[in-house]
């Protein structure tokens, strides 16, 4: 049962616990994908594709029945089957999607190649992602007894870790003194929400259920007539006069136990009350501040025999209070019994003057001349809100009795008040007054205990892939001569890690849940706790995972640099003369390529022609043939500015295919001349560059040959007119050989 905060926690927790649970069957259910995949092809490795996808279809299915006879979920959803089919549903949504978008994608790439070339290569990323875990299948199949232990090893740690470490939910307290004027009035506790809120109706009920037998439980209700913070004003009437008030306050007749407001009440001469406060059975009975009685015209002879009008109800006036005492009447939060003046509290907060500690801070009231008082359950049929709860235990030690039950079933703030010294001249002497708070938190358990096992692990787990590395330098090398990248090389073995951290958790969670069962029914073993809940499975898979590949780092970049064995692995150029550079670029091309390629990277210079946006613009592209020193060479030549351009840096670029003496065989140098910027934004700026010109190299190795030969035919329909000669103001040398 739920009030707004107020609530037994056994209910929230059983509901969290639960939803927990289903949330880990899903975060499996996931898992199982690519672990359905692998197994199919570690243990059968069929050729055929309807193979392939019907021996996983079957592993996933086979897996999910002995989900649904082992865990928990499915006792709590009590429809299995539905779960699979939201979950199959949502997995085919993500495929389709997915084939969707990349079929998009591919339309894209070809209206932009057929526009402007091909100068990009974008690798697709899942094609990639698959022949890595394929090849690292490949290379665990081969080596069978290794490939099983290890998955051993893993499935071990993945179970040892769910037995023997946990994730609980905790509630601290936060305990602090509160500051007060008028000291504890009495031995108990209030509760109202940080920025005092609305209370829901049950939460009075649930408490007076609770202590109503033995103790005082006192609600208060709130009553404006508007909306909060807008002002509100409510009439009272009595023959011809009447009066405007700001709201009104419902309170009972166990507030005359706790805080004591009759003795505010006015006396006589002899020091007795006039009137008296609120009693059981009360309807239509009011008490009236001093001020409002003096304007409605009602004496203290008039108490218990007067009426006011109040929305078309005739009230009984049966006090009358003294507003300076009323006062003094303050509850154990330092606050009055009035409501609060949200409208100045709002102004505070516009001004910056209502700092202070935003979940206890103090709150301006209505003064007592503002509101008149009447039975709370009268206020509460009239709109009334339940705006806080107090109750007096009698006794100081029972407080802290009742208190700490309390606290793990409440989500609200309070204050507990007790009174030691109740002669005290003082009142800030006659007690003290404490405010409390619960926070959840979420600790871990036994994680000391499984550190060892996960260090063996991870150990078992670098050993094995620093062995495959050194076992397989020949196939490495392999893949680094047909022009595998040496990131692209340790990512296999990274794969061949996921693959064995897929396998390892997935079989250890399952082996768990079949030995919690199983401890279940038998009873054997009663103080192994496993918690096989979302947070602790889902943490434990992680874990199992990280520890994987954290443990492959080291082994995958012992791969790259056995691809790449040479310190030096950046391309080297050299430094320029002055304004002038000429940077030797590391390819070369036979002479069937030089003129297409010439072709290519002119139509790439050609394409950031007006374009603001990227590493560089150029202007004036242009192709030309002139006589180098071992035959016919070509040449591209433009403007160029570079980014960042707020730096001003611009240059006169030309690429030169240079014949060598090698028959057949072109070299090329990229000549730059500086023409405006500072020199060392030029240099810095033209790495860049040169980096992004370098790409187009390499992209043009890539290229099939019918893209090749229509920059062929490109090349031989330039005609003379098409040759230019270079401005005087071009820096570049004639070409001596490269």
């Amino acid at each position: 049962r739920e009030a707004w905060g107020l609530e037994s926690r056994a209910y929230p927790d059983v509901q969290q616990t639960a939803m927990d649970v289903v949330q880990g069957v899903l975060f499996y259910l996931a898992l199982l994908l690519p672990f359905a995949y692998f197994a199919e092809r570690l243990l059968f490795g069929f050729f055929d594709l309807k193979r392939q996808l019907s021996v996983a279809g079957l592993i996933f299915l086979g897996i999910f029945v002995l989900f649904t006879q082992i865990h928990p979920a499915f006792d709590i959803t009590g429809q299995p089957i539905i779960v699979l089919l939201a979950f199959i549903m949502l997995s085919l949504s993500a495929i389709v999607i997915g084939l969707i978008a990349g079929k998009f994608e591919e339309q894209l790439k070809q209206m932009n190649q057929s526009a402007g070339g091909v100068h990009k290569a974008d690798i697709g990323r899942v094609s990639v992602a698959v022949a890595a875990f394929n090849l690292g299948i490949s290379n665990m199949r081969r080596r069978k007894a290794r490939t099983f232990l290890t998955c051993v090893t893993l499935v071990l740690l993945t179970f040892t870790v769910l037995s023997f470490t946990s994730v609980v939910q905790t509630m601290r307290f936060n305990e602090v003194p509160a500051p007060s004027d008028h000291g504890p009035r009495y031995n108990g506790i209030m509760i109202r929400t940080a920025m005092w809120d609305q209370l829901q109706e049950p939460a009075y009920r649930l408490l007076a259920d609770e202590f109503g037998r033995e103790h005082a439980v006192a609600p208060r209700a709130w009553f404006f007539g508007t909306q909060m913070g807008e002002q509100s004003f409510l009439t009272l009437k009595r023959a011809d006069k009447q009066y405007e008030a700001k709201a009104l306050c419902g309170l009972s007749p166990e507030e005359a136990r706790i805080t004591h407001p009759q003795d505010a009440l006015m006396t006589d001469d002899k020091g007795k009350p006039m009137g008296r406060w609120f009693a059981p059975g009360d309807v239509y009975t009011v008490v009236l501040p001093d001020t409002i009685a003096s304007v409605l015209r009602v004496d203290p002879a008039d108490v218990g025999k007067a009426k006011i009008t109040y929305s078309g109800v005739e009230y009984t006036v049966i006090g009358i209070l003294d507003s300076s005492k009323l006062k003094d009447v303050a509850d154990l939060d330092n606050e009055i019994l009035t409501p609060v003046d949200f409208i100045a509290m709002n102004k505070l907060s516009k001004t910056g003057k209502g700092g202070g500690d935003a979940g206890f801070k103090e709150y301006m009231h209505l003064e007592p001349d503002m509101v008149f008082f009447i039975p709370y359950q009268t206020a509460t049929n009239l709109g009334g809100e339940l705006r806080s709860i107090a109750i007096d235990f009698g006794e100081p030690k029972t407080v802290l009795k009742r208190l700490d039950p309390l606290m793990h079933r409440l989500g609200l703030n309070l204050y507990a008040g007790q009174i030691t010294n109740p002669t005290a001249t003082n009142p800030k002497d006659r007690g003290a007054i404490k405010r409390y708070s619960s926070i959840g938190a979420t600790s871990s358990k036994g994680v000391e205990t499984v550190f060892f096992p996960i260090l063996i692990a991870a150990l078992i787990v670098l050993n094995t892939m620093l062995g495959s590395v050194f076992e397989r330098i020949k196939e490495i090398h392999i893949f680094s001569s047909i022009g595998l990248a040496p990131s692209h090389i340790g990512m296999l073995f990274i794969a061949e890690a996921m693959v064995y951290a897929i396998l390892g958790s997935v079989m250890g969670y399952l082996i768990g849940q079949g030995v919690s069962k199983l401890l279940a029914v038998t009873h054997w073993l009663p103080d192994l706790y496993l918690n096989f809940s979302s947070v602790s499975a889902v943490m434990t898979t992680l874990l199992v995972v990280g520890v994987v590949l954290l443990s492959t780092i080291y082994p995958a970049r012992k791969a790259a640099q056995v691809a790449t064995p040479s310190m030096d692995r950046t391309w080297k150029i050299p430094d320029p003369e002055g304004d002038h550079w000429i940077v030797p670029l590391p390819f070369a091309v036979t002479g069937n390529q030089a003129e297409p390629l010439n072709a290519f990277l002119a139509e790439w210079f050609g394409a950031y022609e007006e374009y603001s946006i990227g590493d560089f613009v150029t202007q004036g592209v242009q192709r030309e043939e002139f006589a180098g020193e071992h035959g016919t060479a070509y040449r591209i030549k433009c403007m160029t500015w570079l980014a960042p351009f707020d730096l001003g840096v611009s240059q006169r670029v030309a690429i030169e295919t240079l014949p060598t003496e090698t028959q057949d065989v072109y070299d090329i140098r990229l000549v730059v001349d500086r023409e405006s910027g500072d020199i060392s934004n030029w240099k810095r700026v033209n790495r860049r560059f040169l980096n992004t010109l370098r790409k187009q190299f390499l992209i043009w190795r890539t290229l099939k040959q019918g893209e090749r030969d229509r920059y062929l035919r490109e090349g031989d329909t330039m005609t003379a007119d098409d040759v230019s000669i270079a401005r005087p103001a071009f820096k570049a040398e004639p070409a001596t050989g490269a």
